[in-house]
């Protein structure tokens, strides 16, 4: 498995994994790097783009390019809580676990946000993440930008079917596998790149269920340019993939989500969007 980090470094109270990639940049970029996004887990570093129930994500403008980009992204996860903060005073830190996951996806041939540095603050155990923006399009933008070339969108909906169905194959169980959280670069075939892997897990047994959860956090939102028809082609594409031939698995998933809209939309009176049944689509 290959390493990407390359150093370590304390600074205000935070300890701090080099990835490859930052040590290659000039020392004066470097620091800046470091610079800006102490400043932010410090508080003074501006408002975030995103935040989470878990985490906020802050964007940073460099001077210099680097990797050709000018922007790159500072995320604080906010400090585990109950059960997950007692683990984190027996396991190796959360930083050191994601940093394992993000290898391991990376050796299985999936396309992960370039790793710029990583860490765990000392006292509260707050943790840091600094990526790289990835190449191509998110999937709610791709939808928009593709609106007028209806066969292009279904073959890129189909084949992100097959990608959730080999990340499942491959061990993986994404945490938080929303439309967001997924690029579609340009070109064919449909290549994907998946963020925001701090709660993706390696199970030891992946339980169908939990498998199909995955589906319903990629399905339920309503976004501009996917039907109830291509949340279908989705999961049509999944079972295909994972070896299916049967509906099941398509009424199992559209039983989940009406469940999981309700639980969304009754407490403001809202009508579920995913009544009815789902049929495969043609």
């Amino acid at each position: 498995m290959k390493e990407v980090t390359t150093a370590r470094i304390e600074r205000d109270g935070w300890s701090l994994l080099l990835a490859r990639a930052l040590a290659k940049v000039p020392t004066r970029l470097g620091l800046e790097l470091i610079e800006r996004a102490l400043k932010i887990a410090a508080g003074s570093g501006g408002e975030p783009i995103r935040r989470s129930r878990h985490a906020s994500t802050y964007p940073v403008r460099l001077g210099t390019p680097l990797d050709g980009a000018t922007e790159v992204f500072v995320k604080l996860l906010d400090a585990p809580r109950g059960l997950k903060a007692v683990r984190r005073l027996v396991l190796r830190s959360r930083a050191e676990r994601m940093q394992a996951t993000l290898d391991a996806l990376v050796a299985a041939g999936f396309a992960v946000a370039p790793i710029l540095m990583l860490g765990d603050e000392h006292g509260s155990g707050r943790t840091m993440m600094v990526t790289a923006r990835v190449a191509g399009d998110s999937l709610p933008n791709f939808l928009l930008r593709t609106a007028g070339a209806p066969g292009r969108r279904r073959e890129v909906l189909r084949a992100l079917g097959a990608e959730v169905a080999r990340l499942h194959r491959a061990g993986f169980i994404h945490g938080d596998l929303t439309p967001y959280n997924i690029f579609v670069a340009s070109g064919a075939p449909a290549r994907f790149s998946l963020i925001d892997h701090e709660r993706t897990a390696m199970p030891r047994v992946i339980w169908e269920r939990r498998r199909l959860r995955n589906l319903v956090q990629l399905c339920r939102f309503e976004l501009a340019g996917m039907s109830r028809t291509d949340r279908i082609r989705i999961v049509d594409a999944y079972e295909h993939a994972m070896g299916g031939t049967s509906h099941r698995l398509i009424r199992r998933v559209a039983a989940m989500l009406r469940a999981r809209r309700l639980r969304d939309t009754v407490s403001d009176g809202m009508e579920p969007a995913y009544g009815g049944s789902w049929q495969r689509p043609a």
